[in-house]
């Protein structure tokens, strides 16, 4: 079991379906972020993460969509107030899209510190790699 697998099921549980394409997103968003030193803002999931989702699992581009936004709200609606501080660093009211917990899940199984503590000590990250370099 990856990282990424052992920390979706840490929030979801013992689930069937839909952790190994999420976990694989999360990976393929890490891999952008800290090896393509590609800023946050500049990475489209549609367009950067779904079709290599797709072509890693051998699913069509729309299940893989679909699938991923199912499991980000799934992810969300599952965290309790104290889980979204440890997994997030804020206790947030709410997120504005699925995709944003494929950026705070992979800060976390990256630093294995929660996103906006990551944020706040290097502001820079939002805008550029960091070359591969951990915390």
């Amino acid at each position: 079991m990856t990282k990424e697998e052992a920390l979706i099921r840490s929030i979801l549980g013992p689930i069937k379906g839909g952790v190994r394409t999420f976990a694989c997103a999360i990976e393929i968003t890490s891999h952008l972020l800290f090896e393509e030193n590609m800023a946050q803002d500049d990475i489209l999931v549609t367009k950067h993460v779904y079709p290599e989702v797709a072509r890693k699992t051998d699913k069509s581009y729309v299940a893989v969509a679909r699938q991923l936004e199912r499991m980000g709200n799934l992810c969300w609606d599952r965290l309790s107030k104290e889980e979204r501080k440890l997994y997030i660093g804020r206790q947030l009211q709410d997120i504005r899209a699925p995709r944003d917990m494929l950026f705070y899940l992979a800060f976390y199984c990256y630093f294995d510190k929660p996103y906006y503590e990551i944020v706040e000590a290097n502001p820079e990250l939002l805008f550029q790699g960091n070359g591969g370099k951990k915390d």
